[in-house]
């Protein structure tokens, strides 16, 4: 029986994300359970982090000078 990331028949035309190899059925859209491990740790770690840019408001939204109100 032969694992996953040893089967030679990628799916059609689908890359794996992280080394381009042919992508396995069994790790889909992977190539291995190793690159399914590097796209997990860089999600898990913020590396996938999409840039945001801060607020500088306070909280205040009206031009009176007061805070919203909680539901």
């Amino acid at each position: 029986m032969t694992s996953p990331s040893n089967d030679n028949q990628g799916l059609k035309g689908e890359r794996c994300p992280i080394c381009k190899k042919p992508a396995v059925a069994g790790y889909e859209p992977f190539c291995s359970k190793r690159c399914a491990d590097v796209d997990l740790h860089r999600w898990l770690t913020g590396g996938y982090a999409i840039p945001a840019q801060e607020d500088d408001s306070d909280g205040v939204t009206d031009e009176g000078g007061e805070p919203p109100q909680d539901s």
